[in-house]
């Protein structure tokens, strides 16, 4: 059949009374009070002085107020340049802050008109049913979606303005997608008085936030007549059009509503749709079986599993928790049974049937319910409680009356083993450092030079050298381990009045008998005089004062 054209059949406008609906049902609550510098006429002084002009977006009604610079109106940093003084509160108020409009007493937010420099503006999306006449075919149920604009401008004046948004034509086999016209002009986006119709249906919009009042009997003599949209409403959905493309796909969706799973039916639908692998369209709730027509079978139970669902409110978690017992052959009582499996979740559940013996499954669940706890601390337990070779056959070990202060000293226990193990190998590490450290002072001892009041001599130990870094703020701390190791050799460059006092430091390439670096306080460059004196140490070292270890190859 050839796509009907329905552009041209939808109205340009919503009811004359939307917009005045819509402010009865307080959604537009948020006013605000907008400032701007003025001036105000002082009659004792006969001149103008500098003023804030206030207009209450509530009442419509202005008036001057008191000037106060930003820094007296806020601790923080100023959101605009000035405020003013509330005499009602006696308090200053600027930009963002929450106060009464001291005419009418509405609660207001203020607002300089610098911070709005386009106006105010708050969008509220109303939800319309009705019916469509199409000639030559059945009268179409349709869903329209309008866009009612509230602008504030800066004067305080509200301009209200509807458009056509979004559109869903339910045909006798699917649902046909029309959009309110839009246009994007440089990062601008327009709205104009038009209906665009889509090929494809997506129900990118989600959820209903307003729904204007309908009768079902608007549903009577059109292409969803039986969809049964009434009672998936009242039941909480707000999914209004996943819904009528679901039941256009699988009509015997409404036989679960007609037999009281609306509740359920809704969450499925908010459950897949919020799931975050949904792309839009028809939803698929793979927990039903659409083969089935019977709700029962559909949701894959008997008579009185389905009447103890529909009498204790099953939720579709609650569902999922059933058909995971069920699954593995698990006998159950309802209801006994049922109310405890909802105190886990369905993924708590998932994991004792997989992980714990089947024979103690009820117990399992009992015990976590009564610990207020989960499969995963118990699990956990029970595995540091065997590496430390507790007899888990013990029901004292194995069911501990208070699991998660027996968890927490397990934790504890291995924390302080892990801890002690850890102090140990440091304490190791830094005695072999310490030898090493004399090792290489040994050896290293034939560098020190002497002239012209300046000595140097090598690091003696690693908290001397942590100290030099700590003193001379640079990070010459950090290499103790090369140091120790010989991959480098750190000297210290002192003056012999004041041996003891950090001055400069020196790196030192033994292999090749040069200066890698050589800094002072904060890494500062050489001075001439220890330039100088860098230059006759070296110059002494190769003159083979110093019997350094030589590796094969290199010159003297």
């Amino acid at each position: 059949m050839e796509q009907i054209d329905y552009e041209p059949l939808l109205p340009k406008a919503p009811p004359v009374d939307l917009v005045q609906w819509v402010l009865e049902q307080e959604f537009f609550q948020e006013e605000y009070l907008i400032y701007k510098a003025g001036r105000v006429y002082e009659p004792l002084e006969d001149r103008m002085r500098p003023a804030v002009e206030v207009v209450c977006t509530n009442c419509g009604n202005s008036f001057f107020a008191e000037k106060v610079d930003a820094g007296g109106c806020s601790a923080g940093y100023a959101p605009a340049p000035f405020g003013w003084y509330h005499h009602e509160t006696s308090e200053s108020v600027i930009s963002g802050s929450l106060t009464l409009c001291p005419i009418c007493g509405c609660e207001v937010k203020v607002m300089h008109v610098g911070s709005i420099p386009r106006g105010i503006e708050k969008g509220a999306w109303i939800t319309m049913m009705s019916r469509l006449p199409v000639e030559g075919y059945k009268d179409r149920f349709v869903l329209t979606e309008w866009l009612v604009k509230r602008r504030i401008e800066k004067s305080g004046e509200s301009r209200y303005t509807t458009y056509p948004y979004s559109a869903w034509v339910v045909e006798e086999k699917k649902v046909v997608r029309l959009m309110g016209y839009m246009k994007t002009i440089g990062g601008a986006t327009s709205l104009f008085n038009k209906w665009e119709q889509r090929k494809t249906f997506n129900d990118v919009y989600g959820t209903v936030s307003i729904c204007y009042p309908w009768d079902k009997s608007i549903l009577e003599g059109t292409t969803a007549e039986n969809c049964k949209l009434d009672l998936y409403q009242d039941a909480g959905g707000k999914r209004l059009v996943s819904y009528l493309a679901l039941w256009r796909k699988r009509p015997t969706v409404e036989n679960l509503l007609v037999q009281g799973c609306g509740r359920f039916l809704a969450e499925l639908i908010d459950k897949e749709k919020s799931s975050g692998m949904d792309r839009g369209g028809i939803p698929k709730l793979s927990e039903v079986n659409w083969k089935e027509k019977r709700p029962a079978q559909m949701l894959g139970l008997n008579k009185e599993e389905f009447r103890h669902m529909r009498r204790m409110g099953w939720s579709a978690e609650d569902l999922e928790r059933y058909r995971l017992v069920k699954k593995v052959g698990i006998r159950m009582k309802l209801p006994e049974d049922m109310e405890l499996l909802k105190t886990r979740p369905a993924y708590d559940i998932n994991l004792v049937l997989e992980e714990a013996p089947r024979a103690d499954f009820w117990r399992t669940i009992r015990y976590l319910s009564r610990q207020k706890s989960d499969w995963r601390t118990l699990r956990d337990y029970r595995r540091m409680a065997a590496e430390d070779g507790r007899d888990l056959t013990d029901n004292l070990v194995c069911w501990p009356r208070n699991l998660a202060a027996s968890h927490q000293r397990q934790i504890a226990e291995r924390e302080a083993i892990r801890n002690r193990k850890e102090a140990e190998k440091r304490a190791r590490e830094q005695a072999e450092r310490k030898e090493k450290f004399r090792e290489r002072l040994a050896v290293l001892e034939e560098l020190s030079f002497q002239q012209d009041g300046l000595l140097i001599r090598p690091c003696a130990d690693e908290d001397e050298l942590r100290q030099e870094g700590k003193e001379l703020h640079h990070c010459v701390g950090s290499y103790a381990k090369d140091h120790a190791s010989g991959k480098t050799a750190i000297l210290f460059i002192r003056k012999v009045e004041a041996p003891d006092k950090p001055f400069f430091t020196l790196e030192f390439d033994e292999k090749r008998q040069t200066v890698r670096q050589n800094r002072g306080l904060r890494n500062c460059d050489r001075t001439p005089e220890v330039a100088a004196f860098e230059r006759a140490w070296l110059d002494w070292l190769k003159k083979g004062n110093p019997k350094l270890p030589r590796k094969k190859g290199v010159a003297a």
